[in-house]
């Protein structure tokens, strides 16, 4: 009989901000960005993401998630992000919530 192993993937850690009309202009900054107004449709952040596979990838628009991990930046949509991602706590964070 084979045996197997239980294994789990690595976590990542990533410092991560959500795109706001407020912020647009500091978070294209932070992330090496540029905005974009098209002539129709949203602005949004041109952004080099890491190993991107469409153009959306490298687009982030008002309530999406940037993510920089080692000195990759990575785009989330809200939807994504909240399925991928939690608030990443410290055992000093955790104690002090009990």
């Amino acid at each position: 009989m084979v045996q197997t192993v239980k294994v789990m993937r690595r976590p990542f850690y990533a410092d991560a901000v959500q795109v706001t009309e407020a912020n647009m202009t500091e978070v294209a900054k932070w992330c090496q960005g540029e905005i974009i107004t098209p002539d129709s449709g949203a602005p949004y952040i041109r952004v080099n993401a890491f190993k991107a596979q469409t153009e959306r990838q490298n687009r982030a628009f008002v309530g999406d998630w940037v993510l920089y991990a080692g000195s990759n930046v990575k785009v989330y949509t809200n939807s994504a992000y909240n399925n991928s991602f939690m608030p990443y706590v410290t055992r000093d964070q955790d104690s002090a919530v009990s």
